[in-house]
């Protein structure tokens, strides 16, 4: 999965306008929540493997950034962001992302492959409808979030989902292989050379993980 390329090229679109401008950095970022926020575990519901006719405008994302070195007495911090980008999570060819954001150019995502929800196997045809098991475990995701100028992402994420349908996709998350890029999909470079080669900075960040759940509903 290119998640990656998909995580930095879908940033907010509908009802976050055009995405920050380059001055965003100087707004105000994310206040961290208590820990029990991102502790949450959304309720249960329905699922429904088919994996299309998803359309979703509220929700929100918590993710806590787990620092093993941390001087502080809890190790983490909590950070909340509220549902945007496009209401339609589909991303051609073959992937749900789903977008929040927070002030400034805070914000966080995370994307899964349609083939690992729906098992491989197609869509309804027509009357037709494929038959799939249950979902029984989690599926790999891509999760990325922006605090304070610093973008946090793993393209090796285990979800699992606790609901999905077109009433609502919910799910948990803990990321263990977590990576620092210096290349924020929430706050655009409105200067960068468009005829420069491009280069992206990032390292691994053994010490961190990301861990916690996001809701979406219509």
């Amino acid at each position: 999965m290119a998640a990656l390329a998909l995580l930095a090229g879908c940033g907010p679109t509908d009802s976050a306008g055009t995405g920050p401008s380059s001055t965003a950095s100087a707004t105000a970022g994310a206040a961290p929540l208590d820990a029990d926020a991102c502790r949450e575990t959304p309720s249960r519901g329905r699922i429904d493997r088919a994996g299309h006719a998803l359309e979703f405008r509220s929700g929100s994302m918590h993710v806590a950034i787990d620092r093993a070195d941390s001087r502080n007495a809890a190790g983490s911090m909590c950070y909340g962001f509220t549902k945007s980008g496009n209401a339609d999570p589909s991303v051609p060819p073959d992937s749900l992302l789903f977008v929040f954001t927070g002030p400034g150019a805070d914000g966080a995502q995370l994307e899964f492959l349609v083939g690992d929800l729906t098992g491989g196997v197609l869509p309804p045809i027509g009357g037709v409808r494929p038959r799939v098991g249950p979902l029984d475990g989690p599926i790999n995701s891509s999760v990325g979030v922006s605090v304070g100028g610093t973008y946090h992402h793993s393209t090796t994420c285990p979800v699992t989902l606790t609901a999905v349908s077109s009433e609502r996709v919910a799910g948990t998350f803990t990321c263990s292989a977590v990576t620092r890029s210096e290349s924020n999909p929430f706050a655009p470079d409105d200067n960068i050379d468009d005829d420069a080669a491009p280069t992206e900075i990032t390292s691994t960040e053994t010490d961190v993980t990301l861990a916690g759940w996001f809701e979406t509903t219509p």
